[in-house]
C-alpha cells in the first residue's frame, strides 16, 4: 500500500470471516476540552470510494461546513456549558439553579439526544412530559429558559446552526395574585416586632423595599448618617453546593455544604442611594446603641465584622434565622402570613399609594428599569389611571381658583 494522499485520513480494511468486505476511513476534525481527537468516520465498498468521501469531508472542514462536535449529546454539552458558566463567575445560587434544572429536567428527558439532531418537537415534548409529571408552568418554563441559554452559546460557537428552543413557546402562566399588607397590617407587625433585636431590619425592609440579602449584608460603613441615606454594596447569600460526584441520596445528588457568603448585588441598578426617613434613622440609631451594649457584654468574644444586623456574637445573621423570626412575629401580630420577599412588594404598594412617581419607586427598589416596575405593579396604579381622566373644564376651574 502506498503513502496516503493529503486529506485521506486513516484508512483500513473491514474484514469479516477472513475476507475484505469493505473499507473504513477516519478523519480528525478537532479536539475536545481534554485535547482528545474528535473523529469522523466513513465507509465504502472500495478504498477509492472511501478516499473520495474523506477528501469531501476535508473540504467541508476547511470551508467551515463540517461540525467537529458531531455526535455530542445534549447532556454532554450541558455539562460543558455549565462549567463555562461557572468559570465566568456567575453567582453561585444562579449556577446551582441552572445545574438543578439541567440535572432534574433536561438531561433525564433529552440528555441522550444528539445535539445536532435536537429538534423543536423534542423540546415541545419535554414541556409536555414535565407538565404531565406535575411540574408547575414556572418550573417548566425555567427549564426551557436554561435550554435556550445553553443553545445560544452553541450557536455562537458554531456547534449548531440554530437555536431550536427559541421557536418553542413557553407555557402560559396565570399571574399569581401579589400578597401585600395594608398600611394597618404593616403597622401592626412593626408594633409587635418593636422589642425584637431585629426590629430595625424589618422596619427598614417595609420602609425601603430593600432585598433580604441587601439588608443582611449591610455594614455600618454603608450608612451616611449626615446625608440620611445608605448605600447597599453587597448582599448576604446562603450558598448550597453539591456533594462529591456520584454521591446520591434518594436518587438525587446530595448537598455537601451550605455556606454564608457576601456576594455582588443582584443588578447594576442595585448599587443605589436609599434615602432614609427620620423614623428609619431613629430605629437604626437605637439598634446601633443596643448592639454596642451586646458587644460590651460579650467582650473579646464578639466577632466584629461590621454588620449592621449581626447575630448576638457579631457574625452575620443567617437568612433562615431572619425568616424564622419573621414568621413568629407575624403570628404574634395576627397579620396574614406572607413571604419575606413580599415585604418588598408591600413597600412598593405603600409608596404607590402615596402617589410616588414610578421612576422614584423603581430607583428606590433597585429595579433594572422603570418599565419592569410598571409591569410588576401595574394593578397598583389603577388609582392614578382614574385620576388621569379629566375634563378641560376641571383645569380651567383649577386655574381660576374655583
Amino acid at each position: 500500500m502506498g503513502k496516503r494522499a493529503s486529506g485521506e485520513g486513516t484508512i483500513s480494511k473491514r474484514i469479516k470471516d477472513g475476507k475484505v468486505v469493505g473499507w473504513r476511513g477516519g478523519l480528525t476534525v478537532g479536539h475536545d476540552e481534554q485535547g482528545k481527537q474528535l473523529r469522523r468516520w466513513v465507509s465504502g465498498q472500495t478504498r477509492e470510494e472511501v478516499v473520495r468521501e474523506l477528501q469531501a469531508r476535508q473540504r467541508d472542514l476547511h470551508d467551515g461546513k463540517l461540525n467537529p462536535r458531531s455526535g455530542t449529546t445534549l447532556g454532554q454539552y450541558l455539562d460543558e456549558w455549565l462549567n463555562h458558566k461557572e468559570h465566568r463567575g456567575i453567582r453561585p445560587n444562579t449556577l446551582r439553579s441552572y445545574r438543578d434544572s439541567a440535572r432534574l429536567y433536561l438531561k433525564p428527558h433529552l440528555g441522550r439526544v444528539s445535539l445536532e439532531k435536537l429538534s423543536p418537537r423534542d423540546v415541545e415534548q419535554l414541556l409536555v412530559k414535565l407538565r404531565k409529571a406535575g411540574k408547575s408552568p414556572a418550573v417548566t418554563n425555567y427549564a426551557l429558559q436554561v435550554l435556550r441559554m445553553a443553545l445560544k452559546r452553541a450557536v455562537h460557537l458554531g456547534i449548531v446552526p440554530r437555536n431550536v428552543a427559541v421557536s418553542v413557546e413557553p407555557l402560559r402562566r396565570e399571574r399569581a395574585e401579589m400578597s401585600v399588607w395594608t398600611a394597618e397590617q404593616a403597622q401592626a407587625f412593626l408594633n409587635t416586632s418593636r422589642t425584637h433585636r431585629l426590629h430595625a431590619a424589618y422596619y427598614l425592609a417595609v420602609m425601603s423595599g430593600m432585598r433580604r440579602g441587601e439588608i443582611l449584608g449591610l455594614k455600618w460603613k454603608d450608612i451616611d448618617w449626615e446625608g440620611r441615606r445608605l448605600h447597599p454594596r453587597q448582599q448576604l447569600l446562603e450558598v448550597r453546593r453539591l456533594g462529591k460526584e456520584g454521591k446520591r441520596h434518594a436518587g438525587r445528588e446530595t448537598i455537601s455544604s451550605t455556606s454564608i457568603e457576601l456576594g455582588v448585588l443582584k443588578t447594576a441598578k442595585s448599587k443605589r442611594r436609599v434615602i432614609l426617613s427620620p423614623g428609619t434613622l431613629a430605629r437604626l440609631r437605637e439598634h446601633q446603641a443596643a448592639q454596642s451594649r451586646e458587644k460590651e457584654e460579650l467582650g473579646p468574644d464578639w466577632d466584629d465584622e461590621g454588620f449592621v444586623f449581626a447575630d448576638p456574637f457579631g457574625k452575620p445573621t443567617l437568612p433562615r434565622t431572619f425568616y424564622g423570626a419573621f414568621r413568629q412575629l407575624m403570628d404574634e401580630a395576627g397579620v396574614p402570613r406572607i413571604r419575606l420577599h413580599d415585604l418588598r412588594h408591600t413597600a412598593a404598594s405603600l409608596m404607590i399609594q402615596q402617589g410616588i412617581d414610578a421612576k422614584v419607586v423603581s430607583d428606590r427598589l433597585g429595579h433594572a428599569d422603570v418599565a419592569f416596575t410598571l409591569r410588576v405593579y401595574t394593578h397598583l396604579y389603577e388609582a392614578q389611571r382614574e385620576e388621569a381622566a379629566f375634563d378641560l373644564d376641571d383645569l380651567i376651574k383649577k386655574g381660576k381658583g374655583e
